[in-house]
C-alpha cells in the first residue's frame, strides 16, 4: 500500500511522519543519554574519565562533520535508500555499542552510530518536503522540531533507569527494537525522485568541510579544560584554513557540495545565523543552570534533573501552538514573536537569586524554553518549504548543523564566561553567592546575544511585510 497516496483520508503522510520522528527521537536520545553512564562505563571498562568522554565526542564529531555532506549526498543519489541505509547503521551500531568489552572498541562503534544519526538527522526534514502533502508539510515539520526537545529531555532519566535496572549496556540496546519497527516501516515509503542528477559527487569538497568542522568542534571541547593551549590554537587556525580551503574548491567545482551563492539570500543566512545565537543561548543555560539549583539553591540533584527538563518539555508542549500561531500570523512573525520570548525569559532569569521559590522558577523556564518553539518550528518549516526540491536534503543538513554548532558553542563559550563570572579557583566549590552573581553576568551577555538575534530577525525579515522568499 503506498503510505502517501492511500485513498483512506488521513492514513497516507502520518505513517511517514511517524518514522521520521521515531528516528529523530532515538537520534536526539542518544545525545544525551550515555552522559548519564560515563561513570560506569568507566568503571566496567576499566578505563579512565579522559578516555570515557570520547564516548560522547566520537558521536559528536560525526554528527556535526558529515551532517551537511550527507543531506547532499541524499539529494544527488537518492534520499529514500540513504535514510534506510542510515536505520540500519544505527541500529546495529547500537547493538555493538551494547557489547563492546573495551573503550576502544565502544568509542568506534560510536563514531559509526553518529554516522547513523547524522544521515537521519540531516534527511529528516528533506523527506517531508518530499512525501508529506503541501498543507501538511509544517505540521510534519512541527512533530519531528517537537521530538528532538523531548529527546534531549528523556536521555538522563531513561539512561538512569535502564543503567540501574539492566546496565549500562541496556542504554544501547534501546535502540535496536525501535530501529528494526522503522527500517521496515521506511521500507514502506514511496520512491522519492531524484531531482538533481549528476556525474560527480563533490568529494573534496565534503572532505575539507568535514575536517574543517571537525576541528573546530575539536577545538571548541578541548577548549573547556586546555584553554588557549598549543593544540587549541593549532585547531583554530586549522578551522579558518579549513573555511578559506572549502570556499576556493567549491568556487572551481562545476558540481559544488554547497552552492555559495544560495548565502547571498539574506533570509536564509541570517536565519542560520539566528539559529547558532539561539541554541547557543539554550545550551549554555542548560551549562550553568544547574550549578545555580544544586549549589546555590541547595536542591537535590533529582529536583534540578526535573526542573531542567521543564524547559525541552515546554519547548514540545509550545510546538502546536506555535504551528497554529504560524499558520495564523505567518512564520516570520511567530519566529521573531519567539526570540522575543527567549530574550524576556532569560532576562528573568538573570534576577534569580537564593530566595527564588521552585515554583518561580519551574514556571519561567517553562515559558523561557517554549519560546524557542516559536522560533525554530516555523523557521524550519518556512525554509524547507522555499527550498528547491534538489537542495531539500543539503538545506535540512545545514539547519541541524546550525543547531549542533549553537549547542557546541554556548555549552564552550558561556560555560567559560561563567567560570570567570564566578571570581573563583573551582565551580564545584564556590559559594552560593559566587554561583548567583556568575549566572546573573553570563545571563546577562546571554540576553545581548538574544538582541542581536532580534535585531536582525526584524531587519531581515521585516514581519511587519509579506514574508520573504528565497
Amino acid at each position: 500500500m503506498d503510505l502517501v497516496n492511500s485513498k483512506r483520508p488521513g492514513i497516507g503522510y502520518i505513517p511517514v511522519i511517524f518514522v521520521l520522528c521515531l528516528t529523530t527521537l532515538m537520534s536526539s536520545i542518544d545525545t544525551s543519554i550515555v552522559n548519564i553512564g560515563l561513570r560506569t562505563i568507566e568503571e566496567a571498562l576499566k578505563t579512565d574519565f579522559s578516555s570515557v568522554q570520547w564516548v560522547i565526542l566520537s558521536y559528536m564529531l560525526a554528527v556535526t562533520s558529515l551532517i551537511v555532506g550527507i543531506g547532499r549526498i541524499g539529494d544527488i543519489f537518492g534520499k529514500k535508500k540513504l535514510f534506510i541505509f542510515g536505520i540500519a547503521l544505527f541500529t546495529v551500531t547500537s547493538f555493538l555499542c551494547g557489547v563492546s568489552v573495551s573503550i576502544y572498541e565502544l568509542i568506534v562503534f560510536r563514531a559509526f552510530q553518529g554516522i547513523g544519526a547524522a544521515t537521519l538527522i540531516a534527511l529528516s526534514f528533506a523527506i517531508v518536503g518530499d512525501l508529506v502533502p503541501k498543507e501538511k508539510v509544517v505540521d510534519g515539520m512541527a512533530a519531528i522540531t517537537a521530538t528532538m526537545p523531548i529527546g534531549f529531555a528523556l536521555g538522563p532519566s531513561i539512561g538512569g533507569l535502564l543503567i540501574s535496572a539492566f546496565g549500562w549496556q541496556s542504554i544501547f540496546f534501546l535502540n535496536v527494537p525501535l530501529g528494526i519497527i522503522a527500517f521496515f516501516m521506511a521500507l514502506r515509503f514511496p520512491p522519492i525522485p531524484i531531482s538533481e542528477k549528476v556525474q560527480k559527487f563533490d568529494i573534496w569538497g565534503m572532505l575539507i568541510l568535514a575536517a574543517t568542522l571537525m576541528a573546530y568542534v575539536l577545538s571548541v571541547t578541548l577548549s573547556e579544560n586546555l584553554g588557549a593551549s598549543g593544540i587549541v590554537l593549532a585547531l583554530i587556525a586549522g578551522t579558518i584554513v579549513g573555511v578559506a580551503a572549502f570556499i576556493l574548491v567549491e568556487k572551481k567545482t562545476k558540481v559544488p557540495l554547497i552552492h555559495l551563492e544560495m548565502f547571498k539570500d539574506a533570509v536564509f543566512s541570517v536565519s542560520l545565523v539566528i539559529s547558532v545565537l539561539l541554541y547557543a543561548s539554550t545550551n549554555g543555560f542548560n551549562t550553568i543552570f544547574p550549578f545555580f539549583l544544586e549549589q546555590a539553591r541547595n536542591f537535590t540533584a533529582f529536583t534540578a534533573g526535573i526542573l531542567m527538563m521543564a524547559g525541552p518539555l515546554g519547548c514540545a508542549a509550545f510546538t502546536p501552538v506555535a504551528n497554529t500561531m504560524a499558520k495564523r500570523l505567518g512564520n516570520t512573525k511567530t519566529m521573531i514573536f519567539g526570540i522575543l520570548i527567549l530574550g524576556i525569559g532569560i532576562f528573568i532569569m538573570s534576577k534569580f537569586g537564593v530566595s527564588t521559590s521552585i515554583i518561580t522558577i519551574a514556571i519561567t523556564v517553562l515559558l523561557w524554553n517554549g519560546g524557542l518553539a516559536f522560533f525554530q518550528a516555523p523557521n524550519n518549516a518556512f525554509i524547507m518549504s522555499l527550498a528547491k526540491p534538489e537542495q531539500r536534503g543539503l538545506i535540512s543538513g545545514l539547519l541541524n548543523l546550525a543547531r549542533t554548532i549553537g549547542q557546541t558553542t554556548g555549552i564552550a563559550a558561556l560555560g567559560a564566561l561563567f567560570y570567570v563570572f564566578t571570581r573563583t579557583k573551582s565551580i564545584v566549590t564556590a559559594s552560593s553567592q559566587s554561583i548567583v552573581n556568575g549566572m546573573r553576568s553570563t545571563f546577562l551577555v546571554t540576553v545581548l546575544i538574544v538582541t542581536c538575534a532580534f535585531l536582525l530577525g526584524m531587519a531581515v525579515y521585516k514581519p511587519w511585510k509579506k514574508e520573504t522568499t528565497l
